[in-house]
């Protein structure tokens, strides 16, 4: 029951996606023959027009009949023409497309019922479509079945993207059991590292999906610089054509419906395979060779070839490829897989994004008019192989140097590297000492150098001794009543006939021999430090403080305490 009323709900919706398309062709087309024709034309005549426009849209091609007299009238041979209409005006198609991936995405949601929403939309837009081929029938070349057939392919084929794009991602029962079943297959198959399929084909998805809306993107800004620079043909070419009010309202909805058609025109021009407007024309971004063309004020905006530096249209599509796919292998899922993961996630993306722009290639192209005007577009597979060569140099390149570690690579090498690279900091400065000394190693004398340098040395430590024995024994030193005081006492003990211990002067010669000793031992520390700086420039700093460690407090002569 459920399942039913789901599948009742989305063909209702579908009813209204179809009459939306078709209101939006009906409202423009009633103006005109309201105020322009004055209710002149037959309305059997114009619901066929609009039913048919709207059927064209969705890819079903229309066949007109021009008579001898009307064909004169229009600059060509007076002779009766029959000639098909089947370039399809793509910004009507992606109201129903769009429509469409909004219902499938949300039947999706409610889980495996969801799949019977999808088949219930696909029935009631059948039966609007259906009924627009019946009214549209004089001006189809197909049969009714045959043309609502088509639109409802249109509306289901977008729903079903949807909703399995949703399913996957919500890992809906039948979904997961179906991945189950390919992974046992290849298993069997012996496929190794079969568990990580599901997350490398969603990867991959993700990633041709970023790539094509991002050359999409590229081409609609491409197109929308060449109508500001084309701007005052396309003015010109308005003019030209004299229309009322209506008839310029018309025109303009018109090409906004042809927009989308453009800017696909667009991509293939920025490949570099380009498209034509008639048979033997050519629109590249290296040469422009056309026909008589359509007063179409939109064919204004056709750039100039561009010669040798039309190359700069593809090499744009390339270097955008490289920064995407240097995004893209930045990422932790990308990161942790192998390389040969990586490198296959990459060609395989730009390989379904070919697919897909051969795909909407193929829908761009069509008729407009009799004789050489029935070849229009661009070349599918042509254009579709170029992107797909274009987008796979630059995400190849792109998550090559994504995924290149710099400080794995640096780790790897040589510790004698890095001080051979210059401006690696103090490396490089001990680097421009050493090149310092061997060059001028032929004009110093080192021997005498190291010896001026210990007699530098020797001067300036028995400097510092002394001051330092001097600046001690001023912190040390009694006040005046205290040395008068030491010295009465000291003459009242020669008066009383004692002399000093032998003890305490043999002790005071033993501290001035190990004195004596400190202090020459602190001269030959410094002296090689001084030889030491002086041979050998590039030892760290770390090295010499752990083999020439710093002195403590220097032992000098201390002013005797009354011990002594």
């Amino acid at each position: 029951m459920r399942s039913l009323v789901t599948a009742v709900i989305a063909a209702i919706e579908a009813v209204a996606v179809a009459l939306a398309g078709l209101a939006v062709v009906a409202v423009p087309a009633v103006l005109v023959w309201v105020i322009t024709f004055g209710l002149a034309a037959e309305p059997a005549s114009v619901a066929a027009d609009v039913a048919g426009v709207w059927l064209l849209a969705h890819f079903v091609p229309l066949q007109f009949s021009v008579s001898a007299e009307a064909a004169l009238s229009l600059g060509l041979t007076p002779e009766a023409l029959s000639f098909s209409l089947s370039l399809a005006p793509l910004g009507i198609t992606l109201i129903s497309v769009l429509l469409a991936l909004r219902a499938g995405w949300r039947f999706a949601g409610r889980g495996g019922v969801g799949a019977m929403g999808v088949l219930g939309g696909i029935v009631g837009f059948g039966a609007v479509s259906l009924g627009a081929a019946v009214v549209a029938a004089p001006l189809l070349e197909w049969t009714a079945m045959q043309a609502a057939f088509s639109a409802a392919a249109v509306y289901g084929g977008a729903s079903a993207v949807a909703f399995l794009v949703r399913a996957g991602r919500d890992g809906h029962p039948w979904w997961e059991a179906a991945v189950r079943r390919i992974l046992r297959g290849l298993e069997y198959l012996g496929v190794r590292s079969g568990a990580a399929l599901p997350h490398r084909a969603a990867d991959m998805i993700r990633l041709a999906a970023a790539a094509l809306a991002l050359v999409f993107g590229i081409a609609a800004v491409g197109f929308a610089i060449a109508v500001a620079t084309g701007y005052a043909d396309v003015t010109a070419l308005t003019q030209g054509l004299q229309l009322d009010p209506i008839g310029s309202l018309t025109l303009f909805l018109a090409q906004l419906a042809l927009v989308p058609l453009a800017i696909v025109w667009s991509l293939a021009w920025m490949s570099g395979t380009g498209f034509e407007i008639g048979a033997g024309s050519s629109v590249t971004p290296f040469e422009t060779l056309l026909g008589p063309l359509p007063a179409l004020p939109m064919l204004g905006v056709l750039p100039e070839g561009w010669g040798e530096r039309g190359a700069f249209a593809p090499g744009l599509l390339v270097v955008a490829a490289l920064a995407l796919g240097i995004l893209f292998a930045r990422r932790p899922g990308m990161r942790r897989a192998s390389w040969p993961a990586a490198v296959a996630i990459s060609l395989l993306a730009a390989a379904l994004t070919g697919l897909a722009v051969a795909g909407i290639s193929a829908l761009s192209r069509g008729s407009m008019g009799p004789d050489r005007l029935a070849s229009n577009g661009p070349d599918a597979w042509l254009t579709g192989g170029f992107i797909a060569l274009e987008v796979g140099g630059g995400l190849l390149i792109g998550t090559i140097a994504g995924r290149f570690d710099v400080a794995k690579i640096r780790a790897a090498l040589p510790s004698a590297v890095p001080s051979a690279v210059p401006g690696s900091g103090v490396l490089h400065r001990r680097h421009e000492t050493a090149d310092t000394a061997s060059v001028h190693e032929d004009d110093v004398d080192f021997d005498s150098a190291v010896d001026e340098a210990l007699d530098i040395a020797a001067d300036r430590d028995e400097t510092d001794a002394f001051a330092t024995d001097v600046s001690e024994a001023a912190t040390l030193m009694p006040n005046d009543q205290e040395t008068a005081a030491y010295a009465t006492e000291e003459l009242a003990l020669t008066d009383s006939g004692f002399e000093p211990s032998q003890a305490a002067t043999t002790e005071t010669a033993g501290s001035a021999d190990r004195a004596a000793e400190a202090l020459t031992d602190e001269l030959t520390d410094e002296a090689t430090l001084v030889e030491a700086y002086a041979w050998d420039a590039e030892t760290p700093a770390a090295e010499e403080s752990e083999d020439h460690p710093k002195p403590g407090r220097r032992a000098g002569w201390r002013w005797p305490s009354r011990g002594h």
